[in-house]
């Protein structure tokens, strides 16, 4: 669902989303036996430069993501670039485990809060920290998907995209 729904969201904000599988098909199964078809593998996905990348939770999907040795370089160099990064639910776990979490405040789901060496933040739905955007979990996916809408495109889009979907968005 945090997949499906950023997803969404993003797109319905007019930006540009690849999603990328880390497995040799763009055949995804996700949790509940949910089947998603990603847009490339994400070989296929490398060449490319991002303006954000974003690793959904969940910690069987998470742990395939961990072990990705090519999204593990794409994130490494996304932070050196000082572009945007970041994570939702279990993932801020595996950033950490990257080495993406030096000195950076997060909020993540309750489960690996403990887990988490860097400072938490646990009554936020969502908290950006520089080029970091980290996420509670499931039932904070829209609050995730348009704070990113606004960072890049300002309060006036995050708001018609919430409003589109009739939920309640904070006015300022």
């Amino acid at each position: 669902m945090e997949i499906i729904m950023l997803v969404d969201i993003l797109r319905r904000a007019n930006i540009n989303v690849v999603l990328a599988s880390v497995d040799k098909s763009t055949n995804i199964v996700g949790s509940q036996r949910m089947k998603i078809v990603a847009d490339k593998c994400i070989l296929g996905a490398s060449d490319s430069k991002y303006d954000l990348i974003i690793i959904p939770g969940g910690p069987g999907g998470a742990e395939r993501l961990h072990r990705s040795t090519t999204l593990k370089k794409l994130l490494k160099e996304q932070k050196q670039a000082s572009r945007m990064y970041g994570g939702i639910c279990y993932s801020p776990l595996i950033l950490q485990k990257q080495g993406l979490l030096q000195d950076k405040t997060v909020t993540a789901h309750p489960s690996i809060v403990n887990q988490l060496t860097c400072q938490v933040i646990d009554r936020s739905k969502v908290v950006i920290d520089g080029n970091l955007i980290t996420g509670k979990g499931l039932g904070t996916v829209m609050d995730f998907s348009l704070a990113i809408v606004r960072k890049f495109f300002g309060h006036g889009r995050a708001k018609g995209v919430a409003n589109g979907m009739v939920f309640d968005y904070p006015k300022s």
